[in-house]
């Protein structure tokens, strides 16, 4: 059950980035293209921002997820097994350490942006913040994820 509702939730993160990046394409064409007419908008530039900073959040988890975040690999290269597990693991307690940073400074920057519209617009420029502590929150929970996953492999293949 568990496993068929992370399976869901991942698919629809992955849908609503492709429509989100999609989105944001058409938005700064679309800038271009009335700029270019002489009639730029005032509202464009805001809802890409906050476009921009969301696909940047959701698609940082999904890179976490599939491991494609640059890594330096010619270091694990040289370490024994054992050791190179080691420090996977030291490295993704120092991730969450940074991540439950950006979750606390994040909320703290959606509370102080409460006031704010985004720029032509009459939506809250909080929904722009809100990406850090929501974004950092998913990684989090992937991070923690990968470790137990690692920990129950190492544990299986000592037993």
């Amino acid at each position: 059950m568990i496993e068929k509702m992370r399976i869901g939730w991942i698919k629809i993160e992955e849908l609503l980035t492709s429509w989100l990046l999609l989105l944001l394409v058409g938005l700064v064409f679309m800038e271009v293209v009335v700029r270019a007419f002489g009639s730029p908008t005032t509202w464009s530039v805001g809802l890409a921002q906050l476009v921009f900073i969301w696909v940047i959040f959701l698609g940082a988890n999904q890179a976490l997820r599939n491991h494609a975040h640059v890594g330096v690999d010619a270091i694990n290269y040289f370490l024994k097994p054992k050791l190179r597990i080691v420090v996977e693991m030291v490295m993704h307690v120092l991730m969450i350490l940074f991540l439950i940073f950006l979750i606390y400074y994040g909320s703290d920057m959606v509370l102080s942006t409460t006031g704010r519209l985004i720029t032509g617009t009459q939506i809250p420029y909080w929904t722009v913040t809100l990406a850090i502590p929501t974004g950092s929150m998913l990684m989090l929970l992937t991070a923690l994820g990968q470790i137990f996953g690692k920990w129950r492999s190492v544990k299986g293949n000592n037993e």
